[in-house]
């Protein structure tokens, strides 16, 4: 009963903070405005690195509690003509409610590179110096910028990208919270995969396929078989923008199936979800063993600045194994350009009999370029 008067307090607290203010990497930006990653990214699955053109328009337009009326500063991510950076630097205040203790936390400090080597020729390079992880690549586009080949280290396209790593359809918890052990897909911060992609547009379909060493964790992989990942998503434009895809993952015993789906509303309400089953996950016991991870999302534009966020996420275990559950509440607030606060409330629930059940609450900043 403590534990729950607590959440309560807590919940009001961050609702409080998020209404008292009236995009980048994020899907739900894509669905609102009906359009695809490629579209306002370097890196055609998306995510990092942002385009200057499109994801300037859109921070304009959107991502700014203060309005720029003119003659105020506008920051060029160029340097030269042929290079151009970006970033991302995420820091958190995090409180264990099963503990009961705070933790501040440092998650990720990347910097990003792309240098226009030819005429549609790029090298990109990404280092995120709180994960020690990288990604370097060549990334060639041909067939009018709608179609790619990149070939080098990077994560490979499977489902939907959320920003959120601890989501059960990425990597999910590294096992730190009190009571709730590692669980999720594989796609932990740190994981990138060396190989091939190709990728193409076909008016609102997106289709890509990678063939890539199947081992996220080593720099070469010599071995029999390879790691082969599929997806393909369409999406529609209008007053109602709708997207649904499906991805596989096929490498060795482990293997993965997805699908995903959303609805964006009017450029205000969005509603995303993924669905995925999972064969011998690295983290998950017996070997042979099979997992469903899910989420749905439903985020609302308050206002400019303000986006108020609610995600179920999901994971269970077969046969007769544990299933997870966590509920999660916040916002994303824009004071000022370039700056996101992020708090949220998380509830985090089991069918285990006696297992913890901790509440988890956390503000967390996101410094973006």
């Amino acid at each position: 009963m403590q534990n729950c008067n607590r959440g309560t307090t807590l919940l009001a607290l961050f609702l409080f903070l998020a209404t008292a203010n009236s995009v980048f990497a994020l899907p739900r930006f894509a669905i609102l405005e009906g359009e695809q990653c490629i579209n306002c990214h370097i890196n055609p699955t998306g995510g990092e690195l942002r385009s200057p053109e499109e994801a300037s328009d859109f921070m304009n337009s959107h991502l700014s509690f203060v309005q720029d009326h003119g003659g105020g500063f506008n920051f060029d991510p160029h340097l030269g003509e042929d290079i151009l950076i970006g970033g991302d630097v995420r820091f958190q205040y995090l409180y264990d409610g099963q503990m009961k203790k705070t933790t501040f936390q440092s998650m990720e400090g990347a910097i990003y590179s792309a240098i226009h080597l030819y005429t549609s020729t790029r090298l990109y390079v990404k280092y995120d110096f709180v994960n020690s992880a990288y990604e370097a690549y060549g990334l060639y586009n041909f067939n009018q910028d709608n179609s790619y080949v990149k070939v080098g280290a990077f994560s490979p396209s499977y489902g939907i990208r959320l920003d959120d790593h601890t989501a059960y359809t990425r990597g999910g918890n590294f096992g730190l919270l009190q009571g709730i052990p590692l669980l999720g897909l594989i796609f932990s911060p740190d994981y990138r995969d060396l190989g091939v992609e190709l990728g193409s547009k076909f008016g609102r379909l997106f289709v890509t396929a990678d063939l890539t060493n199947g081992n996220g964790l080593a720099n070469y992989d010599f071995n029999s078989r390879k790691a082969l990942i599929g997806r393909a998503e369409y999406m529609t434009h209008g007053f109602l923008n709708l997207v649904i895809g499906a991805s596989g993952y096929f490498s060795g015993g482990t293997k993965m199936w997805g699908a995903h789906a959303g609805i964006g509303i009017g450029k205000r309400l969005s509603i995303l979800g993924e669905f995925d089953w999972a064969r011998s996950l690295p983290t998950v016991l017996p070997v042979n063993s099979l997992s469903n991870a899910s989420f749905v999302e439903l985020s609302y534009y308050f206002a400019r600045g303000l986006f108020g966020v609610a995600r179920f996420d999901y994971f269970k275990q077969y046969p007769g194994g544990p299933t997870y559950y966590r509920y999660i509440l916040g916002a994303d607030v824009y004071p000022i350009p370039h700056i996101d606060l992020i708090p949220q409330v998380r509830f985090n629930t089991t069918n285990v009999v006696g297992a913890p059940q901790p509440v988890e609450a956390l503000i967390q900043s996101h410094v973006y370029f």
